[in-house]
Parts: structure tokens; C-alpha cells; sequence
């Protein structure tokens, strides 16, 4: 039998327990843009480097950041789209972080962090159905010449690039 010390002491771990599962979170998503082909960079682990470190940046900050990456490969990306939100759905996220390191057709390599709110998506009667992405609230990108990726440091960018977005979203 418990004491009524040892019960409050539950209840507090248990109260606990589900505020941190209550506590929003957000799904830093990052996907390939250029194909893998010989003698070319390896374009996902790059984007996988830089996601992780974006996420990392979030989570130690106190911010409950999921990462998820897709190939670059990915042939359905409405399906990956939908993918994206029944996670963000199923994980209580409210903000998606979109990662990407490319090279664009003018062979400048890109690195961009854009912040989107995830909002209610309304069905049939006003019922909510699952989420929608809405516009940006924050975006920094660095356009390097694409010689510097031999010298790239993926996770310092994505570091310094999530501080960026943590200075201009105090909570």
C-alpha cells in the first residue's frame, strides 16, 4: 500500500510525463534535390548532416525537433508530402522546419532553413482533418559557389542557421 507521500510523488511523475507528451514539437523535414550520379557529391547524407544539426540546435534549446529526411531518389512526393504531415499530425508537431542543401542551376550550392506554422486542415462541416502548412514565418539561406563544398561543415551551418531562427522566435 502507498503512503500518501509515495502517491503524490506518482501523480507528479505521471503529470509529468504527460506534459511532455502534450508539448508541441517540430518536424525539421529535409529531402534531396539533386539526384545521386558518379563522381558527384552524396547530396542526401549532406542534407541528412544538415537536418540533424538543425534539429539538434532546436532540441538543445528546449524545442521538441523530430528530424525525418527523404531520398533524393523519391519518386512520389505528393506522397511524401501527405507522409509528412500524418507524422507531424501523429507527433503533436506545430512548426515544420524545411532543410535543403543543393546545388541550383546556375551551380550556386544553396543551404536554406524555412520555418512554416502547421495549421489545422478543415474538412467537411468544419471538422479538422489533419494539418496544412502555411506560409513562412522565417527563412535564411547562404549561397556559397559550389567549390566550397569540398570545404562544407554542414552541421556548423545548420547550427548556426537554427540560432538564427531561435534569436527571431523568442518564446
Amino acid at each position: 500500500m502507498m503512503r500518501p507521500r509515495e502517491r503524490i510523488a506518482a501523480a507528479l511523475l505521471a503529470l509529468g510525463a504527460v506534459a511532455a507528451q502534450a508539448q508541441p514539437c517540430t518536424l525539421v523535414f529535409g529531402q534531396g534535390r539533386n539526384p545521386p550520379a558518379p563522381g558527384e557529391p552524396d547530396w542526401d547524407a549532406l542534407n541528412q548532416r544538415f537536418n540533424a544539426a538543425v534539429a539538434g540546435a532546436l532540441d538543445g534549446e528546449g524545442r521538441r525537433a523530430m528530424p525525418m529526411t527523404a531520398s533524393s531518389v523519391q519518386i512520389d512526393p505528393e506522397g511524401a508530402g501527405l507522409a509528412l504531415l500524418q507524422q507531424a499530425d501523429r507527433l503533436r508537431c506545430t512548426t515544420l522546419a524545411e532543410t535543403a542543401v543543393f546545388a541550383d542551376e546556375q551551380g550556386t550550392l544553396v543551404l536554406r532553413l524555412r520555418i512554416y506554422p502547421l495549421l489545422p486542415a478543415l474538412g467537411e462541416g468544419g471538422a479538422i482533418v489533419g494539418l496544412r502548412i502555411g506560409a513562412p514565418l522565417f527563412v535564411t539561406q547562404r549561397d556559397l559557389d559550389l567549390k566550397a563544398l569540398s570545404r562544407l561543415k554542414p552541421e556548423g551551418i545548420g547550427r548556426q542557421m537554427a540560432a538564427e531562427y531561435l534569436q527571431h522566435d523568442r518564446r
